[in-house]
Parts: C-alpha cells; sequence; structure tokens
C-alpha cells in the first residue's frame, strides 16, 4: 500500500509548527507592548473584558447544562472524524444502502459507510442541540449566552489582548461569561451550528434537486466551502475553549462546568472530566468503521469492499 499522501503531511507538520510558534511569541510579545501604552491601559481600565449581566440572570451550571455539554463533545468528536475520513476521498471498507420498500419508485442512494456514519452521529448532535436550546430558553441561561449590551464589543476586544498578552481577563464564571467568552459561544451556537446543519442538508441526499443551483448559496462549491469552513471552525473553537479552560484556573473551571460546584479545590470537577474522557475515548476504540458496518448493517443493505492489495 503507497504511503506517498503521508510524506506531504510530514513536510507539511515540519514547517506548521514552528511557524505556528514563532507567530504565538510575537503575538504575545506585540500584546504585552501594547499594554504599556498609557492610552490602551486606561482602555482595559474602563473596559476590563466582562459587564454586568442583565438583572435576573441566573447563576450556576445546571445539571442539564453538564450533561449537554458532555454529549455535544461527545457527537462533534465523530461528526469531526467522519467528515475528515469524507474530505480524505480514501476508499471506504463499506457502502450502505437503504432498503428497498415494495413500491419504491425511486432506487435509494448508495453512502459510504463514512457518509452514513457521518448523517448517523449528526442525528444524535442535532438531538441534543435541540434539547440545549429548549432549555436555554425556558430556564433563562439564554441571558447568560446572548449579549445583551453593546458593551460586550469594547470589553470583548480588551478581553482579546489580555488572553494574548498572558494576563487574562478577571471574572466569575459562575455569575457571567467574561465578554469574548459569551460572544464566541454565541457564534458558536447561534451562528456556526445553523451554517453547520443548512451546508449538510443542502450536500445530503435529502435534498431536492428542484432546489439545487449551478451557482450561489445553493451550489455544491459554495455548500461544500462553507460545510469545510465550520469543519475547521469547530476543531479550532475546540482546542483553544480546552486549552483556555485548562489553562485558565482548572479546577475551578471543571467543577463548575462537570460537577456544577463554585469551588476552586474539589477534585470532583477533575475525576468526571477525566472519566468523560474515558468514555469517549473508549466509545473511539469500540466504534471505528468496522463497528461502524456492523450497526449499518441492521438498517440497511452493506456491500463490504475488499481490502486493498
Amino acid at each position: 500500500m503507497s504511503t506517498a499522501p503521508a510524506r506531504p503531511r510530514r513536510r507539511t507538520l515540519v514547517w506548521l509548527i514552528p511557524t505556528a510558534l514563532i507567530t504565538g511569541i510575537a503575538i504575545v510579545a506585540f500584546a504585552r507592548w501594547l499594554r504599556l501604552d498609557p492610552t490602551v491601559a486606561h482602555f482595559i481600565a474602563t473596559y476590563p473584558g466582562t459587564y454586568a449581566p442583565p438583572p435576573g440572570t441566573p447563576e450556576g451550571y445546571p445539571g442539564w447544562l453538564s450533561w449537554t455539554h458532555f454529549l455535544n463533545g461527545f457527537f462533534l468528536l465523530f461528526i469531526v472524524s467522519s467528515g475528515l475520513h469524507i474530505r480524505s476521498k480514501t476508499r471506504p471498507i463499506a457502502f450502505w444502502t437503504r432498503r428497498v420498500r415494495e413500491g419504491d419508485a425511486v432506487r435509494p442512494t448508495r453512502l459510504s459507510i463514512h457518509t452514513w456514519w457521518h448523517l448517523v452521529v449528526v442525528v444524535g448532535w442535532l438531538a441534543v442541540g435541540l434539547v440545549y436550546v429548549v432549555m436555554l430558553a425556558v430556564s433563562g441561561h439564554w441571558m447568560r449566552l446572548i449579549p445583551t449590551d453593546w458593551a460586550v464589543v469594547p470589553n470583548a476586544l480588551s478581553g482579546a489582548l489580555q488572553y494574548a498578552s498572558l494576563e487574562p481577563p478577571r471574572y466569575d464564571s459562575w455569575v457571567a461569561y467574561n465578554a469574548l467568552q459569551q460572544l464566541a459561544y454565541a457564534a458558536t451556537v447561534l451562528l456556526a451550528a445553523p451554517l453547520a446543519l443548512a451546508t449538510g442538508l443542502r450536500l445530503s441526499p435529502v435534498w431536492p434537486e428542484k432546489w439545487m443551483r449551478a451557482h450561489g448559496p445553493l451550489s455544491d462549491t459554495w455548500a461544500r466551502q462553507a460545510h469545510r469552513f465550520v469543519l475547521w471552525f469547530y476543531i479550532a473553537f475546540t482546542i483553544v475553549h480546552t486549552g483556555l479552560v485548562l489553562g485558565t484556573g482548572a479546577t475551578r473551571n471543571l467543577n463548575t462546568m462537570y460537577a456544577g460546584i463554585n469551588d476552586d479545590a474539589s477534585p470532583l470537577g477533575w475525576i468526571l472530566f477525566a472519566a468523560s474522557v474515558a468514555v469517549m475515548a473508549a466509545a473511539w476504540v469500540l466504534l471505528r468503521p468496522p463497528a461502524q458496518v456492523a450497526i449499518a448493517e441492521r438498517t440497511g443493505d452493506v456491500r463490504r469492499m475488499p481490502a486493498p492489495r
């Protein structure tokens, strides 16, 4: 089996890693230099990176938020991995076809096992997202997520500068997110997720042919580019989000999100976080493509492909 495609990836990593490291050091140095300027220092003092939430905003992290947070990450793991399998264009080990029913006038579309699995986990992700959005609305926690004051903009700029200088803004996440978090989380829920759903539907077999276009937002090219952008956005968001959670008061952050307690000493958050990682790692091992094929055989007709020589 040829290993030629792996060589360009290795060469890319050879220059990508040091370039990213040098860029990161340069950003930190520039941000710290900016903070020496009196005008910038005054701006940060005026806009510390957070603002008072609306009256009546609930505090804390309820159980439903912890569970939907975990399940969102669980399904995203398989959404991203199956999406990368699809993008790699490697030969799938099997193809799935819906079983033909009596009276069917249209021949079912054949899907690679990666595409079929992608659609399956997306359904799970959407179900979790629906529960999350409903609970946000009925509990009032939407006020923590959605900006309600234009002060979020200068505070987010200030927060970005503070993070870049490795001196993150002071805030109490039990009471409210800081402005930069609020914009990032709101964009993820209200922009990235709907865009992923819309472009995914456009590229899926269920999209009506009469609604397809050769150019513009309903074209294959536009939908694929937008869907690819969302894929890399979620990867980047997950890396940055996890890094900041672990790098800015990990014990308190894990206790609030995983254990629902406002404590910076209890090990419970770490225990639950480790358990969640173990569950995801076990699922990753158990639900590899061969297992996906076995599951697919229970839902449709599967044609296994011979192993490459």
